[in-house]
């Protein structure tokens, strides 16, 4: 009777834990924008690289989802993609851009770089 409750201990825990998973957080690994320095009120394209160190678990095929932040100018970016466009000021001066990139489960990694309004 005991062997008999342990082997249902063990097969209850083992359907009810979905096992050891771990997350890995993205990593940017560079933001690029072009040009830099930018004229008054010009337009910088800017790219976030990043990548998710998944690979060898279930979280693996996550997405990766980015959101852009200026305090200055206007920043606009389509599908939460890791591409954006800027709009310098019309004021000269070193204004930062940063992007931040969340997976599924909430790993988090964010990066700024300084653009150069002349």
């Amino acid at each position: 009777m005991k062997n008999i409750l342990l082997a249902l201990t063990i097969l209850f825990i083992g359907t009810t834990t979905q096992g050891c998973i771990h997350n890995y957080e993205p990593v940017i690994s560079t933001i690029s924008a072009e040009p830099n320095p930018v004229p008054q009120g010009g337009i910088v394209s800017l790219i976030c690289n990043a990548s998710d160190d998944d690979d060898s678990s279930k979280l693996k095929n996550e997405s990766l989802t980015y959101v852009w932040f200026a305090a200055t100018g206007e920043i606009i970016s389509q599908d939460s993609d890791n591409t954006a466009t800027w709009t310098a000021p019309q004021e000269p001066g070193k204004y930062s851009i940063s992007c931040s990139v969340s997976d599924e489960s909430d790993g988090m990694d964010i990066l700024t770089i300084d653009i150069l309004v002349q």
